[in-house]
């Protein structure tokens, strides 16, 4: 349970979208683990940001394939990635239609699955996804979806699908300090 939590975390993908580059994150008011509301793209707006968007557990082994590479290059404060990459890392798992029902066990049982240090990356969102996913053009439920924002919070990447080692250099690339 607490790699699937922490995988689903920490997606990317090598498909790159190209609809949503140069629009701006459409906003999305959601929890994190800590029970504390964050708005996304606002609360992330001056600095690089990577935001992942999953609303299906159809996606989980896609998720699986980026779980420790995006920990290691952008979160582990023992490696030395950390001199390069200052990006926030969200991702947000979306509860939508009949699945809105299991978001209250769902937070608990990921909360409680969840090493502390992520609570903060991990967010919860309850309501409505039509619009979203048209908007960033999320298409098929199989599928995580990445994207990199810039300190302007417009769309400079966007992703879904398995992990390659080419579209994390890609994201790295995007978000060097």
């Amino acid at each position: 349970m607490k790699k699937l939590l922490f995988v689903l975390g920490f997606t990317c993908s090598s498909f790159i979208i190209l609809g949503q580059t140069g629009e701006v994150f459409p906003e999305i008011d959601v929890f994190n683990l800590n029970n504390e509301a964050v708005t996304i793209p606002k609360d992330v707006k001056g600095k690089y940001s990577l935001i992942g968007v999953t609303f299906s557990e159809d996606a989980q082994q896609d998720l699986y394939t980026w779980s420790q590479p995006v920990f290691s290059e952008f979160l582990d404060d023992n490696n030395l990635s950390n001199l390069v990459y200052d990006p926030h890392v969200h991702l947000i798992l979306m509860f939508t239609g009949a699945n809105k029902l299991a978001y209250n066990i769902s937070n608990q049982q990921i909360t409680e699955g969840t090493d502390e240090k992520l609570a903060e990356n991990i967010v919860l969102y309850k309501g409505a996804m039509e619009n979203y996913r048209k908007t960033l053009k999320m298409e098929d439920r199989k599928k995580p979806y990445f994207f990199v924002l810039d300190k302007q919070d417009k769309i400079i990447y966007a992703t879904s699908g398995r992990y390659t080692m080419k579209a994390l250099r890609e994201v790295g690339n995007l978000i060097e300090e």
